[in-house]
């Protein structure tokens, strides 16, 4: 009985600390102002936009920021307004008081990760990426991601419906990632591969069937080109259903 008082004791004391303490922030975030606005980029993460525009980003959309103590701040709203930002994936924004001697100072922090893009897309008027969900992000000058181009009457409506399951495909496929660099697309919506290895011309066709058509590939090259090298074909078409017809240089 005795142990079980002082059990209900120890746990109502840790609840009235943890209810202090809280207090107490809740009490200094109403004295501090938010005196400084961290920015923090995960370090894998790609950066199509930096840590100074994702801070403007942010004064942006709370101007009176640094006028305001820190538990008038909304980081729920700041957050839902940054997330508008396409390139933005997750961002958490918290408050955070430091120092010493009863002088203290507030700072806002967000962490931010940013998507990662699967493929460029570059046509006559547009250039930009998508990420696996189809996201589009606009292209950087100050960022170049390495993914799959696609080229050409690529537009954005035809990458994201046609296109994306065929990059998607090759991306998680490592002998096909590192082999294929560009989806060069013509009027109508057939493809022209370009490849790393030989510098034949690939006709893939539409965009349909390609695990087969990539299937039927993948056989030429194992079985004709240890035979013949890699630069006696100059054209591999791939167009016909179970079909894959070469010409020779």
């Amino acid at each position: 009985m005795f142990k079980s008082f002082v059990k209900i004791g120890i746990f109502a004391s840790l609840v009235a600390l943890v209810a202090l303490s809280m207090a107490f922030s809740s009490g200094r975030l109403g004295k501090v102002s938010c005196d400084e606005l961290v920015v923090l980029i995960d370090k894998d993460s790609p950066r199509f936009i930096d840590e100074d525009e994702i801070a403007r980003l942010i004064k942006k959309a709370d101007k009176s920021l640094f006028e305001k103590k820190l538990n008038e701040i909304n980081t729920e709203q700041l957050e839902h307004e940054l997330k508008k930002e396409t390139t933005i994936r997750e961002i958490e924004i918290y408050r955070r008081i430091t120092g010493e001697n009863m002088e203290f100072k507030g700072k806002l922090i967000a962490e931010v990760s940013q998507r990662d893009p699967i493929m460029r897309v570059r046509n006559e008027t547009e250039d930009f990426y998508l990420d696996r969900a189809g996201v589009r992000i606009s292209a950087s000058q100050a960022f170049v991601s390495k993914v799959l181009l696609a080229s050409g009457y690529a537009s954005e409506k035809y990458a994201r419906e046609q296109l994306l399951p065929l990059v998607v495909f090759i991306q998680e496929n490592e002998f096909w990632n590192a082999q294929i660099e560009q989806l060069q697309v013509n009027k109508n919506g057939e493809l022209v591969l370009s490849t790393l290895v030989g510098d034949q011309l690939i006709e893939f066709g539409k965009p349909s069937d390609f695990e087969l058509k990539l299937r039927n590939l993948k056989a030429l090259y194992d079985q004709a080109f240890p035979r013949t090298g890699w630069d006696f074909y100059s054209k591999i078409n791939l167009k016909y259903t179970n079909q894959v017809v070469c010409t020779k240089k």
